[in-house]
């Protein structure tokens, strides 16, 4: 049995100082970067991305709702701090809480009482401030890190480049226990991470090179070499070779639905789509220079044209649901191929010239 809610709240004023609060490009890496930065470890956000492998494709019928597969674009939220964090040698703590709501509401306060900064998994839908696409959105993958508490409200640190500048933000005790505990796919049940302070992060420097070796070991064989079909560079092919085939089993309601997710999932926010593959762009530029390697140079522009061209899938999408004359499902089928043959190139390339010299 849970603790009783009004004993449940034990802090009501705290503010963690000096701590970060830079606009990133994806929530997660945004959040660990600035958490990091804080205990004295400054590393960017794309080699937190690369080196947790933040790229992800699976395109299965087991991910199929009401008869229309959905592909999996991205890890469930904190996979990326966990595998960055396991190969830089990073003392993350990581806890969730089932459906108790009291216990996961003390066990952030007592933190933020001992002066440490907490990341948290939220559904976005009851941020007061965040907007996406112009309507309310429903999405259970945000990561703000929480920096203190005045009254009742708590003091958020969020990364989210849409944001109109980088000041804090707020939302109240009763906000912050719904949406922590918002119901539906892939629900956070509070969950929440957080860096032991006893630990010297300004030394964690010397796993770096290690630690991009394995990021990109674990992407390539991600991409390139699991058995199963959806997976991947094989995902990827599958996901076009069905979308030429809609036209026949469905309406134009329920393609148009589909893609307007499509269009405000990828997109507008950014999850998994061209945003992902701007930062592991960035992620290879560094890792380029970091080792001085020809191979992760060259790679680099076969991932540009891939972002580019997850952008243009996602802008075909929007032309269709305006106005299908302007464009084809055919068109968007050939990009998404046409992606597939991208990162299976760059992937490849690295594969075989770069990681495959580490093994």
């Amino acid at each position: 049995m849970g603790v009783p809610a009004e004993k449940s709240i034990i802090v009501e004023s705290v503010m963690i100082s000096g701590y970060p609060n830079d606009r990133k490009k994806n929530c997660e890496t945004g959040v660990l970067g600035n958490m990091l930065a804080w205990h004295g470890y400054e590393i960017s956000e794309g080699m937190l991305f690369g080196i947790g492998s933040g790229l992800y494709f699976m395109y299965s019928p087991i991910l199929a709702v009401s008869g229309t597969i959905y592909p999996l674009l991205r890890l469930p939220p904190v996979e990326i701090v966990k595998r960055a964090a396991e190969r830089l040698h990073l003392n993350v703590r990581v806890k969730s809480f089932g459906n108790n709501r009291d216990s996961a509401t003390i066990a952030l306060e007592r933190l933020l009482e001992k002066n440490i900064p907490v990341g948290v998994v939220v559904n976005v839908k009851g941020l007061p401030y965040f907007n996406v696409s112009g309507v309310e959105s429903d999405f259970n993958g945000h990561i703000v890190a929480v920096i203190g508490k005045e009254g009742t409200d708590y003091i958020l640190a969020d990364t989210d480049s849409r944001l109109s500048s980088d000041d804090y933000v707020r939302a109240g005790e009763s906000i912050m226990r719904e949406i922590r505990f918002a119901p539906g796919i892939a629900a956070p049940h509070g969950k929440m991470f957080w860096l032991d302070p006893s630990s010297d992060y300004a030394s964690q420097s010397k796993f770096l090179k290690t630690a991009v070796v394995s990021g990109l070991k674990e992407t390539c064989n991600k991409f390139l070499r699991v058995p199963l079909p959806g997976y991947g560079v094989k995902g990827l092919h599958a996901f076009a070779k069905d979308i030429r085939k809609w036209e026949e089993r469905y309406s134009f309601r329920q393609i148009a639905y589909v893609l307007m997710w499509y269009y405000r999932l990828i997109e507008r926010a950014g999850t998994g789509g061209s945003g992902y593959r701007y930062i592991y762009l960035d992620f290879l530029k560094e890792a380029a220079t970091l080792f001085e390697s020809d191979v992760l140079q060259d790679s680099t522009d076969t991932m540009a044209m891939s972002a580019e061209h997850w952008r243009l899938f996602c802008l075909e999408c929007r032309r269709f649901i305006r106005n299908p004359e302007n464009t084809s499902l055919k068109t968007m089928a050939d990009i998404m191929d046409q992606i597939g043959a991208y990162e299976c190139e760059t992937f490849y390339r690295i594969k075989k010239g770069f990681v495959s010299r580490w093994e």
